[in-house]
């Protein structure tokens, strides 16, 4: 059992004489700290202060939520080490009474403000830790004595030594190496200015926000009756609900007030001063102070604000932190093997569009795979292990093998053959994109469906004129179903592309040109043509149907895109996508023609086009011109059409020709 639970009953190791008297109380517990400015600061006292709470709070907080996970080094890397000890003390309880959120925001806090966190480390009888418990800071300490750290705290009012095996603690800043500056009785100065602003504000309107004034006498009254008229003028005046009553004075008596606005004492300046005093001596941005008044770019500068805040304020407490239970909680053969780290990646996020593009780096070389990705999104693996694979650029090799080989290695295959492989490796790759790009789709479908559905209910059902409102609803929310389609769409289109790029240029053995300014207009394009399609099919509708009937048409339409949309666009876009960026690329780097490759199973009317050849800057079909098979339906092209898809369900592909 551990100190907190045997408080009544263990016995000391040693006894010495100490006696909890007035004075020694006074230093342990560092109360009635006086300072220049009138008032004494403890540390309950400085956490009365709210931007000192807000601080401590926002900081303990902060670590508090943050991951901290045991690993195990292995040869291959690391692994969680779910079966030690440590991880499940540090990851699902520390003690019985304790989670381990309130265990890390409670030693957080006790650093911030007294500058010191202390912990018992329980262990079992075979040596294994089996919790800890915090020591309250204020009535423990540290000596040095022989050579060795000896930790002391008081229990029952008595004195208790403990051997430094026993104890975690996390020092902060401190120049003796033995236990850091109690940080309220360093800066009680400044803390003490800002207690006595807000004890001077609360007097202020305590006596109804106005100064003191003089009452004048005629006559000479003596020091009984100076002390009664003044006595009955407070009881009558002072205080904010009896500030406005009608005052009577009587014997000639007159009341001439001395007014000395706050302003001119420089109160709220004051006050806004202390403030960022508090952040300097937290380490903290004043706009985490909820104290706005200088600052005018939370909006546009959050993420830079979260990174400073994480780098500067929380990095070196969780380093502290991490120094001490990788040293303490582990035994001298452990050391090393077993270590503890904090996960601080998720405070260091960017916003979204900045993350799917650090994430779409990764992805290209080879540091990231799909499922991985999706996990950090908090979205399930790929089914069927599609997303286990990494993906890295072909022309990249070792630069070992660079050395030995200064000449270039050149393909033996034909172009005909690297061609071929290289255009099945593109469907193989838009193949694997697949269930990515569905579960794009399927989201921003869901999304479409649910409001579609809720404003035939609250429209079509109950409001009189029900079509007027419905457009005027279908054209307040489909731009922002656009900007949501794009939003959404635009990591898996960038993770597609890049990855056809990369053998798109193979292909022709170049190095892939930049193609962000593709992938930028091809979201855009995508989610204004789903989004005009779905503007388009609902305004078909309510044309076509009677009004009766509209209603339960557009619940259907809406169930149909929630059940077959997902798929079909998916695999559209798919083939949209490859021969999109594969065109892009060639065109960028100095392929003369295209040539339509049909696939095995292709349709008739893919077929017709099989083998035909055009410009990188021309069509296979401009708008007006058909494919026109035997037997065959016509298909006239009503824009033009540069690759693949030439049709809804189309699975053909393009191919370079020099």
């Amino acid at each position: 059992m551990g100190i907190i639970s045997k408080m009544e009953s263990r016995s000391r190791a040693e006894n010495p004489a100490f006696k909890m008297t007035a004075t020694n109380l006074s230093a342990i517990l560092g109360d009635g700290m006086s300072t220049p400015s009138g008032v004494s600061v403890s540390q309950d006292k400085a956490l009365g202060i709210t931007a000192f709470w807000a601080g401590v709070r926002t900081i303990s907080q902060t670590i508090a939520g943050l991951p901290c996970k045991t690993y195990e080094r292995t040869p291959s890397g690391r692994r969680l080490a779910t079966n030690h000890p440590v991880y499940n003390i540090l990851q699902t309880r520390p003690n019985p009474i304790m989670t381990p959120f309130t265990f890390r925001e409670i030693r957080a806090a006790h650093c911030l403000t007294w500058g010191n966190s202390y912990a018992e480390i329980e262990y079992d009888n075979a040596g294994k830790v089996i919790a800890l418990w915090p020591l309250l800071p204020d009535r423990t300490g540290v000596e040095a004595k022989d050579g060795k750290k000896v930790y002391w705290t008081i229990i029952n009012n008595e004195k208790v030594y403990l051997d430094e095996s026993r104890v975690l603690h996390v020092p902060g800043l401190g120049f003796d190496g033995l236990q850091g500056y109690n940080v309220v009785k360093i800066h009680r100065d400044s803390l003490g200015l800002t207690i006595a602003a807000n004890e001077y504000g609360a007097t202020f309107f305590g006596n109804s926000g106005r100064p003191s004034g003089i009452l004048t006498h005629p006559g000479s009254p003596n020091d009984t009756e100076r002390k009664e008229i003044r006595d009955q003028w407070n009881q009558m005046h002072s205080g904010l609900t009896r500030a406005q009553r009608t005052a009577v004075l009587w014997g000639g008596m007159d009341w001439k007030p001395i007014t000395i606005p706050p302003e001119e004492a420089q109160f709220l300046e004051t006050r806004d001063t202390q403030i960022e005093e508090i952040a300097r001596i937290l380490m903290i941005n004043p706009i985490f102070l909820q104290h706005f008044s200088k600052v005018t770019t939370w909006g546009t500068g959050v993420v830079q604000f979260l990174t400073a805040f994480a780098k500067f304020t929380i990095l070196p407490w969780l380093e502290r932190e991490e120094d001490v239970l990788n040293y303490d909680l582990f035994s001298p053969d452990e050391r090393g093997r077993f270590y503890v780290k904090y996960s601080i990646e998720e405070l260091m996020r960017g916003d979204p569009k900045m993350q799917a593009e650090i994430f779409e780096i990764k992805r290209r070389n080879g540091v990231l795979n799909a499922d991985e990705w999706r996990e950090l999104d908090d979205e399930n693996p790929l089914p069927g292990g599609l997303g286990k694979d990494y993906y890295m650029p072909w022309n990249m090799a070792p630069v070992a093998i660079l050395q030995k080989q200064p000449e270039p290695v050149r393909s033996i295959q034909s172009t005909e053959q690297r061609a071929t492989r290289t255009a099945d490796m593109r469907v193989k790759l838009r193949e694997a994109h697949l269930p990515a790009l569905e579960d794009g789709v399927r989201r921003y479908v869901k999304r479409d469906t649910e409001a579609l559905k809720k404003a035939v209910s609250s429209i079509l059902r109950k409001r009189e004129e029900p079509v007027i409102a419905f457009k005027r609803w279908i054209e307040e929310f489909y731009p922002t179903q656009e900007r949501y389609i794009a939003q959404t769409m635009r990591p898996h289109i960038a993770a597609l592309a890049s990855v056809i790029a990369t053998a798109a240029a193979d292909e022709v053995a170049s190095q892939e040109p930049e193609i962000v300014k593709f992938v930028d207009e091809y979201t855009a394009n995508m989610a204004r043509r789903e989004a005009g399609s779905s503007r388009g099919q609902i305004l078909a509708l309510l044309n076509e149907i009677p009004a009766d009937d509209v209603a339960d048409e557009l619940d259907k339409r809406a169930d149909e895109w929630e059940e077959k949309r997902p798929v079909k666009v998916a695999e559209d876009e798919a083939v949209r996508i490859e021969s999109g960026v594969a065109r892009y690329v060639w065109a960028a780097i100095g392929v003369s023609y295209l040539v339509w490759r049909a696939n095995a199973s292709a349709c008739p009317l893919c077929r017709e086009l099989n083998g035909k050849t055009v410009g990188t800057k021309e069509y296979f079909l401009a708008p007006g011109e058909s494919v026109s098979p035997a037997d065959t339906t016509a298909l006239v092209a009503e824009s033009n059409i540069g690759g693949p898809p030439l049709h809804a369900g189309c699975r053909c592909s393009i191919v370079p020709s020099m």
